[in-house]
């Protein structure tokens, strides 16, 4: 299994009360493998920089089935969060022995899912 982010459009008659938007032709949505929600997004690494959205993925519960919903009202700080983690990737490489491109390959993904999400008013979900 992978970690994939989708853009979601509130819709109080669909799952969850969200409507989950097709990505377009050609769109990366993958930010990492499985394993990455403990070995990246989880990690110390990212929770000593003081990233709270991201290491949700690692923080399992009945509530939210190991998924990270950004609610369109959070997407600018959660974007924040990825040009905090990028600006930082040479020390999360190396603090959890990843690619720093691979890394920031995820990253990229996300913010651009952020962007997608801001142009139907939506937010994002990582799952």
């Amino acid at each position: 299994m992978s970690l994939d982010i989708s853009v979601w459009v509130p819709d109080d008659d669909a799952y969850a009360g969200r409507d989950v938007v097709a990505d377009p032709p050609g769109t990366s949505t993958g930010v990492g493998a499985e394993r990455f929600r403990h070995d990246l997004w989880g990690s110390a690494a990212v929770r000593r920089l003081g990233a709270r959205f991201l290491p949700q993925l690692a923080d399992i519960t009945v509530e939210n089935r190991g998924n990270l919903q950004v609610l369109p009202g959070q997407l600018d700080a959660f974007e924040q969060e990825c040009v905090l983690l990028a600006e930082n990737v040479e020390h999360l490489a190396a603090a959890t022995g990843l690619d720093p491109d691979r890394v920031l390959h995820y990253l990229t993904n996300v913010r651009h899912a952020v962007e997608r999400a801001r142009a139907v008013h939506g937010g994002v979900i990582v799952w």
